[in-house]
């Protein structure tokens, strides 16, 4: 899906993240549809300007320093820029990751 709807991805993640920052709990809607403003904002850009990648780099560094992972703004960028849904792919996987984990554990460090 995140090669050929990557902005509904990316409003699925926005979603799940929100929810775990907010309630510390998986969000029981997985994400939702993903169409949502989120969604919409990044289409948007892309199609505007091909800027959507953009938005993934906030993104991208909530979920290094949530989950301890080793990075920088340089790498992020990049790797934002050249493969948006590889991107985006991990960033879902980590999430499903933290929702899996039984409540009250501590998040994994990982090292890149």
């Amino acid at each position: 899906m995140s090669c050929w709807c990557p902005c509904m991805v990316y409003g699925k993640n926005r979603q799940r993240l929100d929810h775990l920052q907010e309630n510390d709990t998986a969000d029981p809607e997985n994400g939702g549809s993903g169409c949502d403003a989120d969604c919409c904002m990044h289409l948007a850009l892309n199609v505007l300007c091909g800027f959507g990648w953009v938005l993934q780099l906030g993104q991208r560094a909530t979920l290094r320093a949530r989950y301890h992972i080793d990075g920088s703004p340089i790498n992020d960028c990049l790797t934002a820029f050249f493969c948006i849904p590889c991107e985006l792919s991990q960033e879902s996987r980590e999430l499903a990751e933290e929702e899996m984990a039984p409540p009250n554990t501590e998040r994994q460090t990982h090292n890149t």
